[in-house]
């Protein structure tokens, strides 16, 4: 489920992090993405990544699930996606954040509480301040980084880092196909808004042990190597839906359970599955590219989709 999750939160407290100006309880239980949904997990043998075609008695949606990342360069099929776009009204994608001028002094505010008071190692417990110190080393040689964030900044600043060291590619597939899209004059329109004041408000409020939760699921990625990353987007690329889903989740699990009410992975997973029920039957065909996880998990997008009477079928 969790890199649209991931997505809209690193792009809510990332505003508070990386500018000036916008500046980026432990979960009680397992994420909301945890189990996939064992029908939903199959191989496509169409020559690329699998799909699902969700339909209303009025239209159809051919879903698209894509990983978080992709290693710079892997070549990967289009030809499905482009002759479903030719026929496309629309392209659904992830969710998109949204900032309004009202919204620059809370977020200057909340930066002062992403802050670390001291060292943010001196806090942590011993086990996880060595594998801190450990794997900063591995991204790092300035004594000084991260320091000055909580775990919870923390944490999503060390992925972001490793990913990028990696060649791991954020936001791809999804700005790839975007982009195809509009230049084949297909619509994009999200499958959701965040507002980043709120998701940077969800940040703030999940500081203390729930950071350092987060923390220790960053370092599980980090520690898991690029190698693992590769071989599950080597898997997505053939449609092997399996493989795909054994890339570590890391720092996404524990975003996928902060919560300001309900929680930020349930919340991406309804509003895309109201936007794909909402262009079903509305008629004609359309396209979406949603998070495997997000699609696949239990109260997922398929999940709900099926629950809501409109036919699902498996990958093509």
């Amino acid at each position: 489920m969790t890199g649209a999750v991931r997505v809209a939160l690193a792009a809510g407290a990332g505003l508070v992090v990386a500018t000036a100006v916008l500046g980026q309880a432990p979960p009680a239980t397992p994420a909301p993405d945890v189990t996939v949904v064992s029908e939903f997990v199959v191989t496509a043998h169409a020559g690329g990544p699998a799909w699902w075609r969700v339909s209303s008695p009025h239209g159809a949606v051919w879903i698209m699930g894509v990983p978080e990342d992709l290693p710079r360069g892997l070549a990967w099929s289009q030809s499905l996606l482009r002759a479903r776009l030719k026929r496309a009204r629309e392209l659904i994608t992830d969710p998109t954040v949204r900032i309004g001028l009202g919204d620059i002094l809370p977020l200057l505010r909340i930066r002062g509480q992403l802050r670390a008071h001291g060292r943010m190692e001196d806090v942590l417990a011993p086990d996880l301040r060595a594998r801190f110190l450990a794997d900063k080393a591995k991204l790092t040689r300035d004594p000084r980084a991260y320091s000055g964030w909580s775990p919870l900044i923390t944490g999503l600043l060390m992925v972001s880092d490793f990913r990028r060291e990696a060649g791991l590619e954020t936001r791809e597939p999804d700005r790839a196909i975007a982009a195809l899209a509009r230049r084949m004059g297909v619509k994009v329109i999200p499958g959701g808004t965040f507002r980043a004041v709120d998701l940077a408000r969800t940040a703030a409020a999940s500081q203390g042990a729930a950071g350092q939760a987060c923390l220790a699921d960053a370092l599980d990625e980090i520690e898991s190597g690029a190698d693992r990353a590769r071989a599950a987007a080597q898997g997505w690329a053939r449609g092997d839906v399996a493989q795909a889903l054994t890339a570590a989740r890391g720092y996404d699990r524990c975003l996928a359970s902060l919560s300001a009410g309900t929680s930020l992975g349930d919340e991406t997973a309804r509003d895309a599955a109201s936007t794909i029920a909402a262009a079903a039957e509305l008629g004609g065909d359309s396209v979406a590219i949603v998070d495997l996880r997000t699609l696949l998990s239990r109260d997922g997008v398929l999940q709900r989709l099926k629950a809501q009477g409109l036919q699902v079928e498996t990958p093509q």
